[in-house]
């Protein structure tokens, strides 16, 4: 009998986020009789949510390096670029997969070190997943500069490249030339979604014809991220100011779900606006399907974005989607089938608007609340294509199919 594939999976942080739950689904979910996964893992940053929580929950063995974090530090970076090396020399791996930039980097130097050396002759086969846009609004210029340069470098020894949207692959191959386009592979997140399709629509309506909104209740439209700023919570503070103008911030409350570095910066600026009658936050929750029962609408204001998370879960649970036309939200909305004259459009799957209109941000807030009844086969369309498309199975199914296709 063949003994399983042995798996060193290498991410820089288990913080909140996409990346994480990927990483711990593909630990624990891969059949272990056929895979016998080692998840390394570095530290959080200061305010960063935790998801350790899900790896203990589902069992998975890990072994963190408290020198490996997100942040770029000469000797912490060198100490656990070692310390990889001699996890890979321990382990024997027969695939190493890394997920985001930090890790990526590091695993693949490490890897490629023992390419080359007299002490190993195993050929380890190398994979990295982009999980977000980090050419995009992450870093200066001049790091930018030079963090391209790396991944180019770094691509000719990695035997695979995933991304996960189309708009991704699109930059890797095309905008920014890290690889060729054989070299890369989509393979689109995937999630247990079962609890979010259970959810029913939203029961809120409207009279036919009518503008006036029936429910007393406020119309809650929620946010849920990291409190970081790629997420660019401030422009949602900006469209709340123009419903304060156009006299109807009375009728809405914003939930902000999340964590990170800026909660107590993004808390002072609610305040100093005068928005804390209108924004709650939530902090970070485990049974987000509970709190998506509690919304009506998701809005997503990011500068940038790999696959948001935030979006496939609204949509699965029936929930009206207004987001920024950024990284892979285009994606995930699908073709414009109506241009408003008020700035935002309206895809097969939700609502999109530029990045930094919070004019046009607000406005879609408002129309969403408005027509739920118009937007009931946006919704409809939305759940079938996010359960559809982005379940756990899926992604499981296509990874297996990665490894076993690409075997030395």
């Amino acid at each position: 009998m063949n003994r399983p594939i042995r798996i060193l999976r290498l991410i820089a942080r288990l913080n909140i986020g996409g990346p994480a739950i990927q990483a711990i689904t593909l630990s624990s979910e891969l059949p272990r009789d056929q895979y016998q996964t080692l998840l390394v893992c570095g530290r959080l940053s200061p305010g960063e949510g935790d998801m350790t929580y899900l790896a203990l929950d589902k069992g998975v063995h890990r072994f963190n390096i408290k020198e490996l974090s997100r942040n770029i530090s000469i000797l912490d970076d060198l100490k656990s670029l070692f310390i990889i090396r001699k996890i890979i020399k321990r382990f024997k791996p027969d695939i190493l997969h890394t997920h985001t930039a930090k890790a990526g980097t590091l695993g693949r130097l490490a890897a490629l070190s023992l390419r080359a050396s007299i002490l190993t002759s195993k050929k380890i086969r190398v994979f990295h997943t982009f999980h977000g846009h980090t050419f995009h609004s992450y870093f200066n210029e001049l790091k930018t500069y030079i963090f391209i340069r790396v991944e180019r470098y770094l691509a000719r020894f990695t035997d695979k490249i995933i991304v996960v949207s189309q708009q991704q692959k699109n930059d890797i191959c095309d905008t920014f030339k890290i690889a060729d386009e054989k070299k890369v592979q989509i393979i689109r997140l995937g999630f247990d979604l079962s609890a979010y399709g259970k959810i029913l629509p939203n029961r809120r309506t409207h009279s036919p014809g009518s503008k006036t909104y029936i429910n007393s209740e406020p119309f809650r439209v929620g946010m849920v991220g990291r409190l970081a700023a790629v997420k660019n919570h401030f422009l949602l503070f900006k469209a709340i100011n123009f419903l304060r103008a156009w006299g109807k911030i009375d009728r809405f409350r914003f939930i902000i779900v999340g964590d990170g570095e800026l909660k107590s910066e993004l808390v002072a600026e609610a305040n100093k606006l005068n928005l804390s009658e209108a924004i709650s936050f939530y902090g970070w929750r485990k049974n987000m399907a509970a709190v998506y029962t509690q919304l009506d609408a998701v809005v997503l204001t990011s500068k940038n974005e790999g696959t948001p998370v935030a979006i496939i879960e609204a949509m699965a649970a029936s929930r009206p989607v207004v987001a920024t036309a950024v990284g892979g939200v285009p994606d995930l909305i699908g073709s414009v089938m109506d241009k408003q004259r008020n700035g935002f459009q309206i895809g097969e799957r939700g609502l999109m608007l530029p990045s930094e209109n919070a004019e046009a941000l607000a406005e879609a807030i408002l129309f969403v609340m408005e027509k739920q009844n118009v937007l009931k086969p946006t919704i409809r369309r939305a759940k079938a294509f996010a359960l559809a498309n982005y379940s756990q199975q899926r992604l499981l199914n296509d990874i297996k199919t990665l490894y076993e296709t690409n075997q030395l």
